[in-house]
């Protein structure tokens, strides 16, 4: 049996088990697995990008965003008031599991996926008000923020809940955290579309992306980590946690 081959087997047997019944033999991912799982959550990415309902998965690229804000104190060189509407983030189908640890019988333990992705494009409606590093900074329309190359990581544990006599995981304490090589940003109609200020100003943001993303790293991290957390849980709300695995 090739490698490829083998992968695929496990893949489908997975499949097979959450969606139906398990089989005995062979058996889906068994728990801590995490070469197992590392693929499955792969698949899910790369194949099921546009949701499964059997899953309750939902869309994850694009992944749709009513509202994220993001407000940087005055003590902060990036001092801004960032409001995101009817934003999407694309990217996700191009991500690569380099590593998951967890994932145990015991669900309190620490769970931890890295990814590797091409890129994470926000695109949508913003309104910015405040200041960056040195220059103020105004506006409302459209934006689009692309971070590339990225490699990300989430950090959570998983809490049992008991409904209808079994165990399902909900999880807490979610921490994410995202290392791009490059970030490239196109705010449009900045300073009431003045078209040399606005444009000056992109330059600016591009130039300086770096020290302006680590300004706001820990904002843009807490605001996501509640979002992906509950694209998570949406997933283990579906069946019990025993049920997604073997022994």
């Amino acid at each position: 049996m090739t490698k490829l081959y083998a992968n695929i087997c496990v893949i489908s047997v997975f499949i097979v088990g959450i969606l139906g019944e398990f089989p005995n033999d062979p058996q889906p991912c068994k728990f801590g697995d995490t070469e197992c799982i590392g693929k499955f959550i792969e698949y899910l990415m790369s194949e099921k990008y546009a949701g499964d309902d059997s899953l309750n998965l939902k869309q994850i690229d694009p992944l749709f965003l009513e509202n994220v804000r993001i407000h940087q104190a005055a003590d902060s060189p990036v001092n801004i008031d960032l409001k995101l509407t009817n934003n999407s983030v694309h990217g996700w189908k191009t991500a690569k599991v380099v590593k998951v640890k967890g994932f145990d019988k015991d669900m309190t333990k620490k769970n931890q996926l890295i990814f590797k992705i091409d890129y994470l494009s926000l695109v949508g409606d913003y309104v910015i008000d405040g200041k960056i590093l040195i220059l103020p900074i105004k506006g409302s329309g459209q934006s689009n923020i692309t971070m590339v190359d990225v490699t990300l990581q989430m950090d959570f544990v998983g809490t049992p809940l008991e409904k209808d006599g079994e165990t399902y995981m909900t999880i807490k304490d979610m921490q994410l955290d995202a290392e791009p090589k490059h970030m490239t940003y196109k705010v449009e109609n900045l300073f009431n579309g003045d078209k040399t200020l606005g444009d000056n100003m992109n330059l600016f943001l591009n130039e300086n992306w770096n020290d302006i993303y680590q300004e706001v790293r820990t904002s843009l991290a807490e605001g996501f980590s509640a979002i992906y957390g509950d694209v998570i849980n949406d997933v283990f709300s579906k069946y019990s946690y025993e049920k997604f695995f073997t022994e």
